[in-house]
This record gives structure tokens, C-alpha cells and sequence, in this order.
């Protein structure tokens, strides 16, 4: 499970809670040993992650054709239609393979090749909604082979329609107010969080979410699992009736008022829009005033 730097940490205490065991700190994310109801719950869950990978596979890369060898060798059938669509993520360089594309291009060679051998059908490149988008992360003369579960960044919820010129990622956000003691099963909770410069409205929104028991990746519509061979639609549904359950919930509930305050009216109108979009725009009260202005007790 991949995060941004420096969130390793907070993103292993938030993957206990979600039932991840074996985890171990790598750098820019954690591992864990989980099944598939783990995954989906940190796919709608996780605030803080940025992708849910599922580990196929180590494979030798010493050079290119190592590296086609060891995805070819993949069972590739139990995760692909034959007539599916992928797209491939490579990272990382080695003397060998020192080209991110090249590297991309060799990966995507051994999958249609393996798949066309054993099928006769052949799989297409999709980059925009591909049936499966595999990662790769080339460190030395080694590959890792993964799927990625979540698709897109888990940072983008599906609320934010509209941002600023510099907008912060929401699960930035998520993990600032996590710092600062936000949370959902705090006995006591804050009479007020107030955000005197709050352009959009992502701290404001990401802390009505969490307040509220809302789990971040409801409001997405697609993920990288959807059109997955091994998907379960019936325990991932599951899954999210029990989020909307919760949000019922926690949007009954008592909460802190949240203020936002800035100077641009129109980047106040953007913030109430995505609050809006989330379903939280009563929790949330926006005012334009400048910050030299601003009476916190008023």
C-alpha cells in the first residue's frame, strides 16, 4: 500500500484498524499479508494511501529479456480476459533498462504474448479505464509485478470537482488533521475547526469526513479491481452498504462546526461546491474574509 513520503507510519496504524497483519514499513508505504476483504476495505477506507497493490510476483530483470522471461512465466489468465485491455505504470531504472517506456513495452509484450499463446485472442492497451493496470518497480536487477487495485490515486475521492491553483491532495489533508487529533471515535471532540485560508475546503471537507465516518472512497465510481478476473462484487458490495450504514450514522451525530474563511469569493464558491458534491455542505459554513480580518470568537 503506497502513500506519500513521510506517512508510512500513520498509514500502518490506520491499516491495523482495516485488519492488515505482518506489516512492514517500505519506504513511501507498508506491506501487508491480507486477504481480498482487507483490500477492498483499504481501497474505500484508507485515507491516507495512495495505491493498494497486489504482489504477483519478484521476477529477474539482469536485462530485457529477463524481465519479458518472468512476466511471460506469470499466471496472467487467472487476473485477464483474453480479450481485456491493460495499461502498464513502470518505475525505476537499472544499467540494463534504463528507459521507463522501454521497460513498459517489454512488460506488455510478455502479457499479450503469454495470453495470445494460450488463448489466440489477443489483449489491448487501454491507458485511460484499462481492465487491469499492472505496476512495476524496478530496483536493481529485480521486478516487482503487481496489480493495481486501487486504479486511479486513492487521494482523488470523487468529491472534488473543482480546485485551486495549488490545491492540497486530500489524503495530505486526511493525514494533517490525523496529527492534529481529528478523528471520528474521539470522546471529546473539538467545538470548533476552523480553517482561515481555506481555498477549496479540503482540510474542511476531508475533516467532515472523517468526523462523520465517512469512508473516503465512497464517492469514487470506478476502481482498479472492477473489471479484475478475481473480483467479487458481491463482498465488495457488502463492503460499501456498511460504509453508507456508517455515514447514515455519523452524519446523525453531534459534530463540531467547521468553519472556512478566504479573501477569494470565488474559490469559496469552488469549496461549497465540492462540499456539495460530498454531501456535507450543512456541516461546513464558508464566509469570505480576509485573514487580517478574521475574529475566530466571533
Amino acid at each position: 500500500i503506497t502513500c506519500p513520503k513521510g506517512l508510512e507510519e500513520p498509514l500502518l496504524e490506520e491499516l491495523k484498524l482495516l485488519g492488515a497483519t505482518s506489516l512492514k514499513l517500505t519506504q513511501a508505504g507498508v506491506r501487508a499479508d491480507a486477504d481480498i476483504n482487507f483490500a477492498y476495505r483499504a481501497c474505500l477506507w484508507s485515507r491516507l494511501a495512495n495505491r493498494v497493490l497486489l504482489l504477483l510476483d519478484l521476477v529477474p530483470a539482469a536485462d530485457a529479456q529477463a524481465l519479458y522471461d518472468g512476466v511471460y512465466a506469470i499466471d496472467w489468465l487467472s487476473h485477464l480476459r483474453p480479450e481485456g485491455t491493460i495499461t502498464v505504470d513502470f518505475n525505476g531504472r537499472s544499467d540494463a533498462i534504463n528507459n521507463t517506456h522501454f521497460g513498459a513495452l517489454k512488460v506488455k509484450d510478455a502479457i499479450v504474448d503469454v495470453v495470445r499463446d494460450k488463448t489466440g485472442s489477443r489483449p489491448s492497451v487501454d491507458r485511460k479505464r484499462p481492465d487491469l493496470r499492472i505496476n512495476v518497480h524496478l530496483k536493481r536487477d529485480q521486478a516487482q509485478i503487481a496489480i493495481d487495485l486501487s486504479g486511479e490515486s486513492l487521494h482523488r475521492r470523487g468529491y472534488r470537482l473543482l480546485a485551486g491553483a495549488a490545491p492540497m491532495k486530500e489524503n495530505l489533508a486526511a493525514a494533517i488533521l490525523i496529527r492534529a487529533g481529528v478523528s471520528a471515535t474521539t470522546e471529546e471532540m473539538p467545538e470548533l475547526i476552523l480553517d482561515p485560508m481555506c481555498g477549496s475546503g479540503t482540510l474542511l471537507t476531508e475533516a467532515a469526513m472523517i468526523l462523520a465516518d465517512i469512508a473516503p472512497g465512497l464517492k469514487r465510481r470506478q476502481f482498479g479491481f472492477d473489471r479484475w478476473v478475481q473480483h467479487q462484487p458481491a463482498l465488495w458490495n457488502e463492503l460499501r452498504e456498511d460504509a453508507l450504514a456508517r455515514r447514515e450514522a455519523g452524519m446523525a451525530r453531534n459534530l463540531p462546526k467547521l468553519a472556512g474563511y478566504d479573501a477569494d469569493a470565488q474559490v469559496l464558491d469552488r469549496a461549497r461546491s465540492n462540499a456539495i458534491e460530498l454531501g456535507v455542505e450543512q456541516l461546513i459554513q464558508f464566509e469570505r474574509c480576509d485573514l487580517a480580518s478574521l475574529n475566530p470568537e466571533s
